[in-house]
């Protein structure tokens, strides 16, 4: 995008997240705003946006954008309120909005749940121009219902051009069945259900790349256990390649019975990079990620809860690796390459009217 139009890009760090300087194009204007807290901490979000708000207002009045493209609901409220005066609008612009999940208000039952959905209806009637949905998921399960103007769906895959692909490297052959978990620590009873599977096991090692709210979960059990090793956080950029070619299988296994509904409908960035790396993946039931893995026959999937549901399908991929990665290695390359996708959501984004959806 920052090859044919100028790009700025204000921007919070989030505390369970690496940098991303490095990736981002030399031609993007950056703004840091700070660190900002995990969404569980919505007080001291709060605080954070009240404080940032007056930077906000800032660069908006001493730089004219043409599109301004904001990420879930709490960050439209703030521009809302930095840039308009308590919504009233000053400038004509696009304003489109990127939904990378859906918050918990959206399927909730209670009275604040309601009042949060009607808010969300009247904001995006009112104000939002143009939706980017992550997932078509997001848009046939609860926007569909209210929004009637442009749509694009972009899912999280990668980028050709970003992908450091070493061809010295080969894929390591392990003795034992690596099991992989791979991103941001946010489950636990997930977690645990693995590693009281396989705790000491003589055939199987879980790896674990990363760090979040649960990283003590995994430490604790890496301290006790041999075949269980944390390898702490990483760099997606520089480390991808080396990581997932020293796994057998990823575990992206999701609670999908909680109230809120985003874990059963959301597609994560984990499955194109197993799509490009060629490694098998275990996911939880009921999901529209499920629905994937088993159309393209790239791994399986199981109610985690369960009894004897890990090893089942551990057992599954572990005998039939061979068709499992015969299957990863006939996708397409749209299929985890995201470069074409991105091309048409430039000219989504560019073009006064579009109906378009990818």
């Amino acid at each position: 995008m920052a090859k044919n139009h100028t790009v700025t890009l204000v921007c919070f760090h989030r505390e369970t997240l690496a940098s991303f300087d490095k990736a981002i194009s030399k031609n993007v204007v950056l703004h840091h705003l700070g660190t900002l807290p995990n969404a569980s901490q919505a007080l001291k979000r709060i605080w954070i946006y009240i404080k940032t708000s007056r930077k906000i207002r800032k660069i908006l009045s001493n730089t004219t954008f043409d599109i301004i493209i904001v990420n879930n609901i709490d960050i439209v409220i703030l521009y809302l309120l930095a840039n308009f005066g308590f919504f009233r609008r000053k400038k004509e612009k696009t304003l489109a909005i990127e939904i990378s999940d859906l918050r918990e208000f959206v399927f909730g039952k209670r009275f604040t749940s309601t009042c949060m959905r009607a808010l969300e209806r009247f904001i995006y009637t009112s104000y939002i121009d143009k939706l980017i949905v992550t997932s078509k998921k997001y848009y046939s399960y609860h926007f569909e219902k209210f929004f009637k103007k442009d749509v694009f769906v972009l899912e999280n895959k990668l980028l050709s051009t970003s992908q450091k692909f070493d061809a010295t490297l080969t894929r390591a052959k392990n003795e034992k069945t690596v099991i992989g978990i791979v991103g941001l620590l946010l489950r636990k009873e997930e977690y645990i259900q693995l590693f009281e599977t396989y705790k000491n096991h003589p055939d199987v090692e879980i790896h674990i790349h990363g760090k979040g709210h649960y990283q003590h979960i995994v430490e604790d059990y890496a301290a006790k256990y041999q075949n269980i090793i944390y390898f702490g956080a990483y760099n997606v950029f520089s480390d991808a390649q080396k990581i997932y070619y020293s796994i057998d299988i990823m575990y992206l296994v999701y609670d999908s019975n909680q109230v809120s509904l985003n874990n059963r409908l959301a597609l994560p960035n984990k499955l194109y990079e197993c799509m490009y790396y060629k490694v098998p993946i275990i996911c939880s039931h009921n999901t529209y990620l499920a629905e994937i893995v088993t159309d393209l026959g790239i791994g399986t999937f199981i109610d985690y809860k369960e009894e004897n549901a890990i090893e089942n399908a551990v057992n599954h991929i572990t005998q039939n690796n061979d068709m499992l990665v015969q299957n990863l290695s006939k996708l397409d390359k749209d299929s985890y390459f995201g470069d074409n996708s991105y091309n048409a959501f430039e000219l989504f984004l560019t073009e006064e009217k579009s109906s378009k959806k990818e």
